[in-house]
């Protein structure tokens, strides 16, 4: 059995952004947010259904899944491949969008729900050792949680070094999908959650369509040029100059991506998604 890479764009979006498969996400969530007995996730509403992850060429190879929980917080989760060094600002920034677009013109303040923000970096952000970490707003001195409306989470898939014999919780199950799924041949005895089974069924290459595998490939393809090509600049010290140069190519790789997704999204996602006109993605479909 062949599965596929759940960091990708296309692949995340088929395990966290699809409400026949919630029992996933709801799963992840709660791992996540060490939620207890009690406060679970046990209901989700996907959000911005259509929404597509930014271009690799964007430099932040971003995907997102946003939800609503059955007590109306909004989540916001987020695969970032690509190193990027003032990620925890963009996750504050989105996050107070996200915050901030819930109330209309005259509406009360006391209508805002909290906004959770997930982000599965696969490159070191914080200095610390652990691969996961909870950010609140506290009181310095209390150290109590009384601003709820925001709140971060971040796991660093690079800090994470178990076995597979390690694994002692979902968590850990999950994150060792994250980084080993498109390495394995089989689903591990060990794993026995019938939801980590559904997960590996939706990787599964098999269940694919073709579209669906062809923009897969491209859009890896993308990342892959497009990191070596960044490689190359810095280790010569030539990285803004030779970025400069690229922008012809990233024009180009915009049309390839959209060219792989005309039959899997329309026009208007795909235009807004990748920056390209609708008249450009019109010529390109014919």
């Amino acid at each position: 059995m062949v599965y596929l890479d759940p960091k990708s764009d296309i692949a995340f979006k088929k395990l966290f952004g699809d409400i026949t498969h919630k029992n996933i996400l709801m799963s992840f969530l709660n791992s996540v947010l060490e939620r207890e007995e009690g406060e679970m996730i046990v209901d989700v509403v996907m959000n911005d259904t259509h929404n597509v992850p930014e271009t690799p060429l964007s430099k932040a190879s971003i995907v997102d899944v946003r939800c609503t929980d059955q007590k109306n917080h909004q989540y916001i989760i987020e695969m970032q491949v690509m190193t990027q060094e003032d990620y925890a600002a963009r996750a504050q920034y989105y996050s107070a969008l996200a915050l901030s677009r819930q109330l209309a013109s005259g509406e009360r303040y006391r209508n805002l729900v909290p906004v959770i923000f997930v982000g599965i970096l696969d490159f070191n952000l914080f200095k610390g050792k652990h691969y996961l970490s909870h950010h609140l707003i506290l009181d310095t001195e209390t150290h109590e949680h009384e601003l709820k409306h925001l709140e971060f989470h971040f796991i660093e898939l690079k800090k994470f070094d178990k076995t597979l014999e390690q694994l002692t919780n979902i968590l850990d199950t999950w994150i060792y999908i994250f980084i080993n799924a498109d390495t394995l041949e089989k689903v591990p005895q060990t794993f026995k959650e019938p939801v980590v089974h559904e997960a590996f069924d939706v990787l599964a290459q098999s269940n694919w369509s073709k579209k669906e595998l062809e923009a897969y490939d491209r859009y890896l393809d993308g990342i892959r040029s497009y990191a070596s090509q960044l490689d190359t600049a810095h280790n010569a010290g030539l990285r803004e100059g030779i970025e400069k140069g690229l922008e012809e190519g990233v024009q180009r790789e915009k049309r390839e991506i959209a060219r792989a997704l005309l039959d899997v999204l329309d026009v208007e996602t795909i235009a807004k998604k990748t920056g390209l006109s609708i008249d450009e993605i019109k010529q390109l479909k014919k």
